[in-house]
């Protein structure tokens, strides 16, 4: 899920321990100059009757009601269950029936996550009470360098529960996000991360400049960042053959000598879910700039790998992965 534009991340900045609460998505401002339904109205007032029936509703009947819509859109969207079952191949060489049962198992994993998104504030209730269920320190040694932190993730799991959890710890953090579906819809996801204390920047001309000053903060970025989307990545060794990554995370790391850390937060078996921040990628020490990119880079790739394959129906891979460097962006 994503955002709308905006040149600055619109939270306040919490002090440490407070936190503003509350994930029921909300309705935001109409964009001016549209009708309603080109806005994305009609969708809009259904994300917000399901927020009301999904909010008291129990894990176990909400989790059912997402397998079925997650097997209804593998059915009914070949073409993306096409190419995840390409991408799954990677975890069951030879064996075209069990990419396919990972692929399905992957729809009904993100219709779960799309549904957790409606009661992020209960899920977080409930890691709250978990004891070692959010686990920080990384993000702490990091942190008290003075120079920001990037935490790294693929999308897998649920990572905006992931971002909120750091957010109760007091930091203050930012997604960097592409728009999600109509402005009205949109509106109503970023504000919902926004009463959560995420704050958002949308991709961008001023994506940029807009995270340097957080890290210059020595606040924390989230990018979610195995899909090179712009077509500008460098080549990395993943999941067995050569695809490409964004350079953005590797070069923002080395320009501004904030540390990136890969974590997720991942659904257990009960349907619970556990957080886990690994320790820092270690900087490359000598090439030249675009070497140490690379390198870098290729560090971020060998992390998002090794949660990837711990759970692979988790990972949520329904874009073509086999663009090569010399393609443009797809």
């Amino acid at each position: 899920m994503s955002s709308v534009r905006s040149a600055e991340p619109a939270t306040t900045r919490p002090e440490p321990g407070r936190q503003e609460r509350g994930s029921r998505v909300v309705a935001a401002p109409a964009a001016h100059g549209k009708g309603w339904v080109e806005r994305g109205g009609p969708l809009a007032l259904g994300l917000q009757v399901a927020t009301v029936l999904t909010t008291p509703m129990p894990r176990r009947l909400r989790y059912a009601l997402a397998d079925l819509g997650g097997s209804a859109a593998y059915a009914l969207l070949p073409g993306r269950a096409r190419r995840a079952r390409v991408n799954y191949s990677a975890f069951a060489k030879g064996d075209p029936a069990a990419s396919a049962k990972l692929a399905r198992g992957a729809f009904r994993n993100y219709a779960r996550t799309i549904l957790d998104f409606l009661v992020l504030e209960k899920l977080l209730e409930e890691l709250r009470e978990t004891p070692g269920s959010l686990p920080m320190e990384p993000l702490f040694r990091v942190l008290a360098e003075g120079k920001g932190a990037i935490v790294v993730t693929p999308h897998l799991g649920n990572w905006d529960l992931g971002a909120a959890a750091i957010a109760t710890g007091g930091y203050p953090v930012h997604a960097i996000t592409d728009p999600f579906g109509p402005p009205d819809v949109d509106s109503m996801i970023r504000a919902s991360r926004e009463r959560l204390g995420v704050g958002v920047i949308p991709i961008g001309p001023a994506s940029a400049r807009d995270a340097l000053r957080a890290l210059r903060r020595n606040e924390v970025l989230l990018l979610a960042c195995d899909i090179d989307k712009g077509g500008s990545g460098v080549p990395v060794n993943f999941l067995g053959q050569q695809l490409v990554l964004p350079a953005g995370p590797a070069t923002l790391s080395l320009r501004t000598g904030a540390k990136l850390i890969p974590g997720y937060m991942r659904r257990r078996s009960d349907g619970s879910h556990e957080s886990r921040l690994l320790e820092p990628l270690a900087e490359p020490v000598s090439g030249d700039s675009q070497k140490r990119v690379v390198e870098l880079t290729q560090s971020i790739a060998t992390a998002f790998e090794e949660m990837i394959r711990a759970e692979p129906s988790q990972w949520f891979a329904f874009h073509s992965l086999s663009r090569s460097p010399s393609e443009g962006p797809r």
